[in-house]
């Protein structure tokens, strides 16, 4: 009787325990100090893939739904201070989900982007804003089709592109694009379209055009299902 009161008292520990420590994180993940070093660490990773300098003005996480809230993303390339950066984005919303607790694994279960604006410049020489990605120090490939993304949608996105070597200039308004995931035929199904593009190369005048695109893709082949321009 005695050795039982001594194994249930320590399995109340052990459970008390494990409670703090859940309730802790999950109170630390409401934290500025989290938010501050969340966003420190995925500034850290975003400058080492693409070379480039990263902000991001807002973040929060709810850890009931698994999902990450990122507000006012700034990437700057190689333009100078006066010029507009490479690529903003209002907001960027993830959303993961546990597929398997024992083997670590977490897919993507959506990817929401909303404005987001990119500035492509080239100058008279032929150089533009892109910056250099570092080689990679990992000799593993990701399969986009292993990552299963369940949703992306990109919505009110506008693209900017300005070549002075070929005095060619493009702006798109209205950038949309939603992909789904069929896990059940390994495939992704979507569509991209804008509207009020307008396409201008040296001194003729400028094309008003816009475009709609259905695809689907799987691991061995990409089809075109309806292309409007």
């Amino acid at each position: 009787m005695k050795w039982k009161g001594i194994i249930g008292w320590t399995v109340v520990a052990i459970g008390a325990l494990v409670l703090i420590v859940v309730m802790g994180g999950y109170f630390y993940l409401q934290t500025n100090s989290f938010r501050s070093f969340a966003v420190r660490t995925i500034v850290k990773q975003a400058d080492e893939a693409t070379g480039g300098h990263t902000q991001i003005q807002g973040f929060d996480f709810k850890l009931s739904t698994l999902t990450a809230h990122l507000y006012g993303i700034v990437v700057h390339g190689k333009e100078s201070a006066n010029e507009p950066p490479l690529l903003q984005v209002s907001s960027l919303t993830v959303r993961l989900k546990i597929q398997s607790v024992l083997h670590h694994k977490v897919t993507l279960r959506e990817l929401l982007i909303d404005h987001p604006v990119a500035c492509v410049q080239v100058n008279r020489e032929g150089e533009n804003n892109l910056p250099q990605a570092p080689p990679s120090k990992s000799s593993s490939h990701t399969n986009v089709f292993d990552l299963a993304v369940g949703h992306v949608g990109l919505t009110n996105g506008e693209v900017n592109y300005k070549d002075k070597k070929m005095a060619l200039d493009a702006d798109l308004h209205n950038f949309i694009t939603d992909i789904t995931f069929d896990s059940a035929a390994t495939r992704y199904v979507g569509s991209i379209s804008y509207d009020n593009g307008h396409l201008r190369y040296g001194e003729y005048a400028p094309l008003p055009h816009s475009l709609d695109v259905k695809f689907n893709a799987t691991p061995s082949a990409l089809a075109l299902q309806s292309a409007v321009l």
